[in-house]
């Protein structure tokens, strides 16, 4: 549906009709969370007054329905000219364009459901075909995105995601040395959680090697190192960084990893998304970008065989 939506709203780059169509779809989306929000709100609101949900319910229930219901207030209001026109102002989006409207509403909402989903304690293993019907989505997503087969063809798209050799060779270099920069950032983060919250960094750590259970050997991890660097980085630093910039980018690849809830493990893909982000401005490319990313993610799976 998603990517339907974003087709649409290609062609509504240079037509009144399927622009004026992604608008409504979008801001359909963005009302019905405002309604939903609001009225997980006022039903939890009143069974606590009456006595029907106890105080922990309550607060949870707020911490779901209030972020829903902001972003669809936010998501609509994005629709006032003048508002687009000063977000434009802070970050390098297009104002009046619908390929960006739908963006900002489907991120508004993935940040917003993201604030109250608590973290996952009871999970089960991906498979292959998980993995593979979760990302090649996003893949074509990233491509369709940009305008592919619609505004551009298909080498032009390819160009506009950033997959192009860097603006000089040692930039390979660099994406060499950041994996291990990555690492003593990750490593760090972790140390601090352990300290602050030990209780959720364990709870981060069950789920993720539940979660991540049938990639127990080193075909499998690189395997699921390449694939992650390949399609995340063609969508977030590909697609995203030139429209939303490094920041907003790196806080919808953080949204992205729902089963962390909100934690230390967000922070640390808050951070390392932001590096990825500066490494694409600076290469002017995505594929260092791929590189670092594949690397960080290999060398985090392959280090507990290295240490065994």
């Amino acid at each position: 549906m998603i990517i339907g939506l974003y087709v649409l709203a290609n062609f509504g780059e240079r037509s009144r009709t399927p622009r004026l169509l992604t608008l409504i779809a979008g801001g359909g989306l963005a009302g019905i969370a405002l309604l939903i929000g609001a009225a997980v709100c006022a039903l939890n609101l009143l069974l606590f007054q009456t006595g029907a949900e106890d105080l922990a319910r309550f607060r949870a229930a707020l911490l779901f329905g209030g972020p829903v219901g902001l972003a669809g207030a936010l998501g609509l209001l994005y629709l006032w000219p003048r508002v687009q026109q000063l977000v434009a102002r802070v970050i390098p989006v297009r104002p009046g364009s619908p390929v960006v409207y739908l963006t900002v509403v489907l991120g508004l909402l993935l940040v917003g459901q993201q604030i109250g989903v608590p973290l996952q304690t009871q999970t089960a293993p991906l498979t292959y075909g998980d993995l593979l019907a979760q990302d090649i989505p996003f893949l074509i997503l990233g491509f369709i995105g940009v305008g592919a087969f619609v505004r551009r063809p298909l080498p032009e798209a390819a160009q506009r995601l950033g997959l192009v050799p860097p603006a000089a060779s040692w930039w390979w270099i660099v994406a060499l040395v950041a994996i291990a920069a990555f690492l003593a950032v990750a490593y760090g983060i972790e140390r601090v959680a352990d300290v602050v919250a030990p209780a959720q960094q364990k709870q981060v750590t069950d789920v993720s090697n539940v979660l991540f259970s049938h990639f127990n050997n080193p075909a499998a991890i690189v395997f699921l190192g390449v694939l992650a660097g390949v399609v995340e980085e063609t969508l977030f630093r590909g697609a995203l960084v030139p429209r939303f910039g490094v920041v907003v980018s790196s806080i919808l690849f953080a949204a992205l990893h729902t089963q962390y809830a909100i934690s230390f493990a967000t922070l640390e893909v808050l951070v390392l998304g932001i590096g990825l982000g500066l490494l694409r401005i600076y290469s002017r490319s995505t594929l260092p970008c791929m590189v670092t990313h594949a690397g960080y993610d290999i060398a985090v799976g392959l280090i507990p065989f290295v240490l065994k």
